[in-house]
């Protein structure tokens, strides 16, 4: 469910005052819209095991009836013999040689993804000073036939919305970019390994004049132009 906050309040917030309300969009899950990765399963020494008994069963079994066929051809009443070669034969070895290719081509999906996200943004924001914030993140569980997978990299822009005005003196509402940064996902919380921790520092400069909102917008860095997972408004505070 997406979270709200206090900072979008215009009447807290007297330079917010005079620009269209503001939308967050502060999810507490997410999943990649890159494609996704394949990688080889990974199986643990016990269904090797079981993999190689059951390899071996059907080549037997496919070996069977080869030399049941080579009796056959002895002649006499050992013709019989094609009755059971030949289903044997045929049955066994198109599976055997199934159970080989699909075994070496089982693969399974990489889906990055995140969970339980809570984006530490703190009490307010100053335009001439660094901007630290950190997003902490669970992995969710895999499901069948993948593995899920936290981010290695996640894009972070700091934006500042303002009304402008183009040479033919029109009001133009504006979103720049006033800095921008990659956060590298830094450190477990638990000894699981399942609970993420992206950090990084953001510093806008002196800001314009005129009502503003500031917010941050968080990018999936696999698709750098693609539109942003998190929108996230900021209180501005008054300069030190």
């Amino acid at each position: 469910m997406p979270q709200r906050h206090p900072s979008i309040d215009p009447i807290a917030h007297p330079r917010v005052a005079g620009l269209p309300p503001f939308d967050e969009h502060v999810p507490t899950e997410w999943c990649s819209d890159a494609p996704q990765a394949t990688e080889r399963m990974q199986k643990p020494f016990s269904d090797w095991i079981a993999w190689l008994v059951a390899l071996a069963v059907l080549a037997f079994m496919a070996a069977f009836g080869f030399q049941a066929i080579t009796w056959s051809l002895r002649g006499g009443w050992q013709w019989l013999w094609l009755l059971v070669g030949l289903p044997f034969f045929g049955i066994f070895s198109v599976s055997t040689v199934m159970f080989l290719v699909t075994t070496l081509r089982e693969r399974r999906r990489v889906r990055v993804a995140l969970e339980n996200m809570s984006l530490e943004r703190g009490e307010g924001f100053r335009a001439d000073m660094p901007l630290d914030q950190r997003l902490r993140a669970t992995v969710p569980p895999a499901r069948d036939g993948e593995r899920t997978a936290a981010p290695e990299r996640i894009g972070v822009r700091l934006m500042q919305r303002a009304i402008r005005h183009d040479p033919d003196g029109h009001a133009v509402l504006v979103d720049e970019c006033r800095d921008e940064t990659v956060a590298h996902c830094e450190a477990t919380d638990d000894a699981h390994g399942s609970r993420r921790v992206y950090a990084w520092t953001l510093r806008a400069g002196p800001a314009h004049e005129g009502a503003t909102q500031w917010f941050i917008t968080l990018h999936d860095a696999a698709l750098p132009g693609g539109p942003p997972f998190l929108v996230a408004a900021l209180r501005e505070l008054p300069s030190g």
